[in-house]
């Protein structure tokens, strides 16, 4: 049974793709996802924001 902690040798470990794989894969996802992302945060803030400056034209109009 292993010892909680101890060390794990993986010097005889193998992966099928690189780090720059890797990294090329992510960076493909993102450019792919993120302006659904971007999207997805402006509806959700578009609202705070109109309220937002509706108050500072409604205060500047006041005066």
């Amino acid at each position: 049974m292993p010892v909680l902690g101890a060390a794990i040798d993986l010097s005889g470990l193998t992966l099928p793709f690189s780090v720059a794989d890797l990294i090329g894969s992510v960076n493909s996802l993102v450019e792919w996802v993120g302006p659904f992302i971007l999207l997805a945060l402006a509806i959700g803030f578009a609202p705070k924001i109109i309220g937002f400056i509706k108050s500072i034209l409604g205060r500047a109009t006041a005066k």
